[in-house]
């Protein structure tokens, strides 16, 4: 089986040198890493050239279009050159040397109980071990009419509904059958929406037995309300935008509104409090969303 891993990279070269070596580590060899690089400045596509030529392909934009659009290119790319399986990662993920191993051994052995996973993802942790980036679990019933979710368990495996591109593999038939990632959303709840349109009629599954290291800059839940990066702040203008997008096409318009009021009150306190700024950026995505309507694209087959 073909496995291409795809990692979208921004100015984080540090983080991708690590990245990639963890990758070149695998038990189960990629037999490609793509790494798609957003306009870096900081040095690094002359690291690329002089450690890693003959190793990994390198895609390099030239603007920065976000991680959306960066799995989107990714994504395409690894498809159109004959990839059967799409290993999905930032640039500050470290997967343990077996990582993609317990993934396919997972998928096979769900192949074995005639299942077919939407996706399948890793176990995420912080670097001094707390569980970050954790899916949401899928509450589907089975026939008897209780939640499924813990059938697996003894196995390390969990069905999920939604996880985000730290670790996740896809296969080629569903890219072609549900299309690509959003590029418009640009950074912040694009792997929600795409998973979530993965796992419509059947559920993804965490593979807890995977395990990867999220080396985030900024580990946590992300709130505009604790938020201390001003550089960071306006990114949650469109992280509102695109979760009213998600639950508008896959949770319906209820789910979307209970969002969008959770967002308008979280605003409120953030004017009462005086910061007049951020109370905005939440205002405008909340706008956004009414409106926001990008296509799905997708790639030939």
């Amino acid at each position: 089986m073909t496995v291409w891993a795809v990692v979208v990279t921004w100015n984080r070269r540090g983080l991708l040198e690590r990245c990639l070596a963890c990758l070149a580590a695998q038990t189960r060899p990629c037999a490609r890493i793509l790494v798609v690089d957003n306009a870096s400045d900081d040095g690094t596509a002359m690291m690329l050239d002089r450690d890693w030529a003959g190793r990994v392909t390198v895609l390099s934009l030239p603007v920065n279009i976000g991680g959306a659009g960066g799995f989107n290119v990714g994504m395409r790319a690894a498809v159109e050159g004959g990839a059967e399986r799409l290993w999905l990662m930032d640039d500050d993920v470290l997967p343990a040397p077996d990582a993609l191993a317990q993934l396919l051994q997972a998928e096979a052995e769900l192949t074995a109980e005639g299942r077919s996973a939407a996706f399948l993802c890793s176990s995420v942790r912080t670097p001094d071990g707390q569980l970050t980036n954790t899916p949401e679990i899928d509450t589907r019933k089975n026939a008897l009419g209780y939640a499924a979710w813990s059938e697996r368990l003894d196995r390390g495996l969990v069905p999920v509904r939604q996880a985000t591109f730290v670790s996740v593999l896809i296969s080629r038939a569903e890219v072609l059958r549900h299309g690509l990632p959003l590029a418009p959303m640009f950074i912040w709840g694009d792997d929600t929406e795409y998973t979530l349109r993965l796992s419509a009629d059947r559920p993804g599954f965490l593979a807890a037995f995977s395990r990867v290291e999220h080396v985030r800059a900024a580990p946590g839940w992300l709130s505009l309300e604790t938020e201390t990066d001003p550089r960071r702040e306006r990114l949650h203008r469109l992280l509102t935008r695109n979760i009213i997008l998600a639950k508008r096409r896959h949770e319906g318009t209820a789910s979307a509104l209970r969002y969008a009021g959770s967002r308008a009150r979280i605003a409120f306190r953030l004017a009462r409090r005086g910061r007049w700024r951020k109370a905005g950026l939440l205002v405008a995505g909340l706008v956004d969303g009414a409106r926001f309507d990008p296509k799905v694209e997708f790639c030939a087959p």
